[in-house]
């Protein structure tokens, strides 16, 4: 895993192989940032269900004005801090927590996301409850961008709920963007 591109372009990133966990590979990562391009600029980013922090970390490689990382397994934290160190950031913040109590915490902090990245694991409903939850607590902006990285079994929830939203396919995952 590297970073695609930006200020930290090339830099190798740790992983680790987790039953729980499948990185978002160079591949989707790159298509990802492709089609956000400048909106990452300057933006406040979350990348929950962090896993390696490799999003957040490409994010902030671009540009992003602060990203949060959001994880509670013990294994991705140290991962995540370790990826974050190997690139001398400083404009993050980390929290080790369910993905409920994070927003929580964000919305009592009174902070909005111009983009908010999901990558749960696939056989959960933690997405859906995740941008009900974001829905309910106005955490994103005016214009800000939900991206979830998904499998074939989510397409049909999101085509029955967000109607203008656009979803690509990646070998087996897909990329949906929504605009709330």
């Amino acid at each position: 895993m590297r970073i695609i591109a930006g200020k930290y372009k090339g830099k190798i990133l740790s992983e680790f192989k987790l039953s729980t966990t499948r990185p978002t590979s160079d591949l989707v990562r790159e298509a990802l940032f492709d089609k956000i391009g400048f909106q990452v600029l300057d933006c406040v980013f979350l990348d929950l269900f962090s896993g390696t922090g490799a999003v957040g970390v490409e994010a902030l490689s671009r540009g992003a004005k602060q990203v949060y990382f959001v994880d509670n397994n013990n294994e991705a934290m140290n991962l995540i801090k370790k990826n974050i160190a190997s690139v001398s950031a400083s404009n993050f913040d980390v929290l080790k927590m369910n993905f409920g109590d994070a927003l929580d915490r964000l919305y009592k902090q009174n902070i909005k996301f111009d983009i908010i990245f999901l990558d749960p694991p696939y056989a959960t409903n933690f997405a859906e409850e995740a941008i009900t939850i974001i829905k309910n607590y106005d955490l994103i902006c005016e214009n800000g961008l939900i991206i979830w990285e998904h499998d074939e079994t989510k397409n049909k929830y999101i085509s029955q709920n967000f109607e203008n939203s656009k979803t690509k396919k990646y070998g087996k995952k897909y990329l949906t963007y929504i605009n709330l």
